[in-house]
Formats: C-alpha cells, structure tokens, sequence
C-alpha cells in the first residue's frame, strides 16, 4: 500500500450539532493515515438554501481538483438529503445506512426527529452531570481535597499531563464524580503518595506522557523556565511512573490518546461504569 500523503477534502455535514456525524466521521477517516483529510464541518443545515450552497461547493471542489469531498451526513429530513444523493457527488449517509435496515427489522418506521441523539431525554440524569462537572471544576489541580471523599475518581500526574480534561469528559460524560491532584517537585521527591491521597487510594488513577511531548506543551506557555526544559520533564515523569509502579496504581500513558480514549480506558480499567 502506497504511503504517498495525498490531500482530500471531507465535509460534515448536520442538520443539528453535527457532534454524531463528526465522531463517525473522525473514526472512519483516522483508518486512512495515507491520506491528509481537509475536514470542515457544516451544522444546522436544516434549509435548502443551505444545503444546495454546501452541494455547489462540492461541484466546485470537483471540477477543480478531479475528486469531489467526501461527504458524512446526518441529516432526517429527507427532501434535503436527497439534494446531496442526486448531485452524484458520494455520500456517507450515516442515518439512512443503519435507519432503513432498523425499521425493517423491528418491524416499525423511526421517527425522523431531528436532534433526537443528542437532546435531554432524562431531566435527572442531565442535572446529575452538570453537578459531576461542577465537582470536577471544584477540585481542579488539587483544589478542595476534603471533597475527595465524595470522588469516585482522582486523576494524578506530573503538570500538563492532559488529567483536567480526562477529569471533565469523564464528569461530562460518564456522570463521575471526578477530581485530578498534580504531583510536585517535592512529592515526587518523597517517593510515596502525598497525605492526601493515601486514604483515597483505590480512587487513584495515574496519566503519564511521553517526556518530549510533556517539554513540547509546556513550552508553549512556559519557554525558557526550568519547568520547561527536557531534563525537569524526564525527570519529572520517570518519578511518577516509578510512584504508580511501587503504589499499584493503575496508570496510563496518553501520547498519542484523545480525551475520548483516555476516557474510555480509565472506565474500562477501572470497572466504573457511568452514574446514570
């Protein structure tokens, strides 16, 4: 297989959010690193003046570079879909592939209700999820540790390691109640788990990051101080894995992981399930 980087284009295209239509998307097109997608998202495409612009442009792109985007839609009126079928330009219609093959075998037509995905289906679930990232925003980088004992998680690591965003998909998603604790120069020093969180043990769960990339965020910010500089992040990391290691504290590392993997891992690992 080639390993030639060639360039397309791929739209996303919503009549809501576009947040389903984009995870789809996303996965299906990280199966083909050959290829160096141009992606560009279109939501609330729920017009036909809207979506006939959005078909132009793909005429447009055709006749000028051979290959027209690939198209992802998630759209339930079906007038508006067909602009994009009729228009001969290839189209991932994510709804119609699994929708048709459904309602044939239950037996019962859908509803085509736009939004239907991402809507509050459950007053109580959603107020619980709201109050789960409050709690994580509350307890940031350390903050408030008497609320620990409220936590079904704490998330450690060295500084910059990606812990507050594991922290708030993971309140935003799954309903935990989630806290994250940085590890300093000192404690890492120390070798043992701060005060902190010794009583908290089976809560923790360890992010640790490849040095160079850790030197490479932290840069961005911070260049030209000692927090910065290859040795500290070495340093710094070596430490905090020998810390998970000798503590049994289950960690991860995220190099190459988006918050969505990190998140799926640390639930998968830890057995927590979502709270709702």
């Amino acid at each position: 297989m080639s390993t030639t980087l060639n360039q397309r284009s791929a739209f996303i295209v919503s009549d809501r959010t576009g947040l389903t239509a984009e995870a789809m998307a996303h996965s299906l097109l990280s199966q083909f690193p050959s290829v160096d997608f141009k992606t560009e998202t279109f939501t609330f495409v729920d017009t036909e003046i809207k979506a006939a612009e959005i078909v132009d442009r793909c005429l447009e792109i055709r006749a000028s570079t051979g290959s027209a985007p690939l198209v992802f839609l998630t759209m339930v009126n079906d007038d508006l879909r067909a602009l994009f079928t009729a228009a001969d330009i290839g189209v991932f219609d994510l709804f119609d592939s699994f929708i048709g093959p459904m309602e044939a075998r239950l037996g019962v037509e859908s509803s085509h209700t736009i939004g239907k995905s991402h809507g509050v289906q459950d007053e109580t679930a959603y107020t619980s999820r709201i109050a789960a990232v409050h709690f994580a925003l509350q307890t940031d980088d350390g903050l408030d540790i008497d609320h620990y004992r409220k936590a079904d998680l704490i998330i450690v690591g060295v500084s910059r390691c990606g812990k507050t965003p594991a922290s708030l998909y993971l309140s935003l998603h799954y309903g935990l109640y989630v806290s994250n604790y940085p590890l300093t120069d000192k404690e890492l020093e120390r070798k043992e788990l701060p005060a902190a969180l010794q009583e908290h043990k089976d809560k923790l769960f360890g992010l640790t990051i490849d040095p160079y990339r850790l030197l490479q965020i932290r840069q961005q910010r911070y260049q030209g101080s000692s927090y910065s500089n290859a040795d500290t992040c070495q340093r710094e990391i070596a430490q905090a894995e020998n810390l998970f290691r000798k503590t049994a504290v289950p960690f991860l590392n995220t190099t190459r992981m988006s918050v969505e993997e990190i998140g799926a891992m640390i639930v998968n690992r830890t057995k927590r399930g979502k709270r709702q």
